[in-house]
């Protein structure tokens, strides 16, 4: 089963994402800051985070960032999540370690199968 993290700040989004990763197959736990899911990393390991990347104190792509360098995170897939659709947003998130970009709102019929994808790759 793939461990899911699921980071978000607006509850809404978090609660919609995790019951649609649980509907599917996934085990996932939710953080509601980069802060957060920082330590839940450091608890456990995960296959997949979907990180929305405008967070309160530090933000998606800083947290992308300390992960990448994190040699205990090497196999991680990191997808960015957010309203930001802009290609300088999209170029800003591959740029820090993202594997994928997904715009809200959320295309659920999409993002199941690419977290199957990027999961396998891994």
């Amino acid at each position: 089963m793939t461990r899911a993290l699921v980071v978000d700040d607006t509850p809404l989004n978090l609660k919609l994402v995790v019951a649609l990763l649980r509907a599917n197959g996934f085990a996932v736990e939710s953080a509601e800051s980069a802060e957060q899911a920082r330590d839940k990393l450091a608890e456990a390991p995960f296959e997949v985070v979907l990180l929305d990347l405008r967070l309160p104190g530090m933000d998606g792509l800083e947290l992308t960032r300390c992960l990448r360098a994190d040699p205990a995170q090497r196999g991680l897939v990191i997808v960015a999540v957010t309203a930001n659709a802009m290609k300088t947003d999209e170029a800003a998130a591959l740029e820090a370690g993202c594997d994928a970009f997904v715009t809200k709102p959320i295309d659920t019929r999409a993002l199941v199968p690419l977290l199957r994808k990027l999961t396998r790759r891994s």
